[in-house]
C-alpha cells in the first residue's frame, strides 16, 4: 500500500512539474512573440519619426526656394526684411529636420551650411536695405546662385519624396550612400560607385559661390588665421614641454609629460600630469610660436581665502608676469570657490574685446588653475583706428533718453562676421537694470545692446 502510494506521488509530482515546464515553456514564447512584436512596432515607429522629419524637411526647402525667387525682386526695405525673416525661420528648421534623419551628418556638411548660410546672407541683404544701403551686383549674383542652388536641391528632394511614396522604398534607399569612403569600406556593391540620395544632393552643393559678407557664416571666418602667430617660429615638442613646465611652474608640473599633437587652426603639442591625489593639469602649447594656447588644473578647491577684487588683482599679476602687459578685466563669474576673469586688451585708451584672455583663479591661495587666450592670440595685432567722426555730446543725445548713463568709452568690438567696429560703450540703467549700448563712433549706427548680470557670482553680459 505504501509503495503504491509513493509510486503514485512520484507519479504526480513529474506530471506536476511538467506542466510547469510546459506552462514556463508556452509563458516565454508568449513574452518571446510579444517583445518581437513590440520591438518591431517600436522600430516602425523610429522608422515614421524620421520619414516625417525628411518630408518636412522637403516641405520647408521648397518654401525657401519659393522665397529666395521672391527677394531677387524685392526693392523695398520691409518687403526684403519680411521676406529674409521667412527664409531664415524656413531653412534653420529644414536644417533641424536634416539632423534628426538617420545619417552620417560629417557626410552632409554642405546641405547643413547652404541652409545656415541662405538664412544668414539674406538677412545681412535685408539690413544693408534698412540702414539706406543698395545691394551691390555681386551680392545679387549671390542671391541668384543661391536661388538656383535652392531650386536644385528642392527638386532633388521632391525627386526622392516621389521615389520614396511611389516605389514604397526605405528611407535608407532614399538617403542613399555616400561614396566618400575608402575603397577597402566601400567595398560592397551597394556602397560603391557615385554618391546617392542625400549624399548625392550634397555632392552637388560643393560648386555654390563663395560668399564673403558681414555674417557668422561667411567663408572669411572658416579662413582665419592667428594673427599673434603670424612670422613667428616653429617650436620642437622639447622646447614645448619646457614652456608648459615654467607656464605651471615647475614643481606643480611634476611628471608633465607629452599626450597628443592637436590641428585646426592653431596646431598644438598637448601635455599633461596626474598628481596623487588623481588630479591632473592639462596644457596646450602653440606649435608656432609657444604660447600657451590653454591650461586647466582639476585640483579640488575647498576654502575661500580670497576676496573677488583679490582675485582680479591675482589674475592681473599673473598675466603681466608672463608678459601679457596692457590688459584690463572686464567680466567675471564665480563658480564654487574660483573665479573666472575677462581679461580684455587695451592699446590707445581703446578697449579691444577680441583680444580675450581668461583666468579661472583659485580663491584659497590665489593660484592660476585656468587660462585660455584663444581670442587673444587669433586677434591681437597693430591696429589702424579708424577716425572718430561722433562726439559724446552727438551719442548721448542719440542713446534712448530712458537710459541713465553713466560711463562712455570707446572700444573695439567684434560683430558677428568678426569684423571690428570702434564703437562708444555706453553703459547705463533703466528700471533697475544695468545696460552696454554699442554705437559705431564713425557712423553712428546702433551695433548692439547688451544686458548687464550682475549677482554675487559674477558679471556677465547677455
Amino acid at each position: 500500500m505504501n509503495q503504491n502510494s509513493g509510486i503514485r506521488n512520484h507519479s504526480f509530482q513529474y506530471k506536476l512539474l511538467a506542466a510547469i515546464v510546459i506552462a514556463t515553456l508556452a509563458i516565454l514564447s508568449i513574452v518571446g512573440v510579444f517583445q518581437f512584436y513590440r520591438a518591431k512596432a517600436l522600430a516602425q515607429e523610429v522608422e515614421n519619426q524620421y520619414v516625417r522629419a525628411f518630408h518636412d524637411m522637403v516641405d520647408y526647402v521648397r518654401d525657401v526656394d519659393v522665397l529666395l525667387k521672391k527677394s531677387l525682386l524685392a526693392t523695398n526695405a520691409n518687403q526684403l526684411s519680411s521676406i529674409s525673416s521667412e527664409i531664415f525661420m524656413q531653412a534653420a528648421t529644414a536644417k533641424a529636420c536634416l539632423s534628426q534623419l538617420p545619417t552620417d551628418n560629417n557626410h552632409l556638411n554642405q546641405t547643413a551650411k547652404f541652409l545656415s548660410q541662405v538664412g544668414d546672407y539674406t538677412s545681412y541683404l535685408a539690413s544693408k536695405v534698412i540702414d539706406s544701403e543698395t545691394i551691390n551686383e555681386e551680392e545679387f549674383n549671390n542671391l541668384m546662385q543661391l536661388s538656383e542652388h535652392a531650386t536644385s536641391v528642392s527638386n532633388g528632394l521632391e525627386e526622392l519624396q516621389t521615389t520614396l511614396y511611389e516605389k514604397d522604398m526605405s528611407l535608407k534607399n532614399v538617403i542613399g550612400t555616400t561614396a566618400y569612403a575608402s575603397d577597402e569600406e566601400n567595398s560592397s556593391d551597394e556602397s560603391s560607385g557615385s554618391p546617392t540620395g542625400l549624399y548625392k544632393i550634397d555632392k552637388e552643393l560643393q560648386d555654390y559661390p563663395t560668399l564673403i559678407y558681414d555674417g557668422p557664416f561667411s567663408e572669411h571666418i572658416e579662413k582665419m588665421e592667428p594673427e599673434v602667430l603670424q612670422g613667428k617660429a616653429g617650436f620642437t615638442q622639447s622646447q614645448a614641454l619646457e614652456i608648459a613646465r615654467q607656464f605651471i611652474g615647475v614643481e606643480r608640473a611634476g611628471n608633465l609629460s607629452f599626450t597628443e599633437e592637436g590641428g585646426g587652426v592653431i596646431p598644438t603639442y598637448s601635455f599633461s600630469a596626474t598628481r596623487e591625489d588623481k588630479s591632473q593639469i592639462s596644457i596646450d602649447i602653440t606649435k608656432q610660436g609657444g604660447m600657451v594656447l590653454w591650461m586647466l588644473d582639476s585640483r579640488s578647491v575647498e576654502t575661500e581665502n580670497l576676496t573677488v577684487e583679490e582675485a582680479v588683482s591675482a589674475g592681473m599679476e599673473f598675466l603681466q608676469y608672463h608678459g601679457y602687459s596692457g590688459m584690463k578685466e572686464s567680466y567675471y563669474e564665480k563658480t564654487g570657490s574660483s573665479v573666472t576673469i575677462n581679461y580684455a586688451y587695451v592699446g590707445q585708451g581703446i578697449t579691444m574685446y577680441s583680444d580675450l584672455i581668461k583666468v579661472k583663479v583659485a580663491l584659497d591661495d590665489g593660484s592660476i588653475i585656468g587660462f585660455e587666450s584663444r581670442g587673444y592670440i587669433m586677434s591681437h595685432k597693430e591696429r589702424e583706428i579708424p577716425t572718430v567722426e561722433l562726439s559724446e555730446t552727438q551719442v548721448r543725445k542719440q542713446i534712448n533718453s530712458h537710459l541713465n548713463i553713466n560711463q562712455i568709452k570707446l572700444a573695439m568690438i567684434p560683430l558677428e562676421s568678426k569684423r571690428e567696429v570702434l564703437c562708444y560703450e555706453c553703459r547705463g540703467d533703466f528700471n533697475g537694470q544695468n545696460y552696454l549700448i554699442y554705437i559705431n563712433a564713425v557712423t553712428g549706427k546702433e551695433e548692439k545692446i547688451l544686458l548687464l548680470l550682475e549677482s554675487e557670482e559674477g558679471v556677465l553680459t547677455m
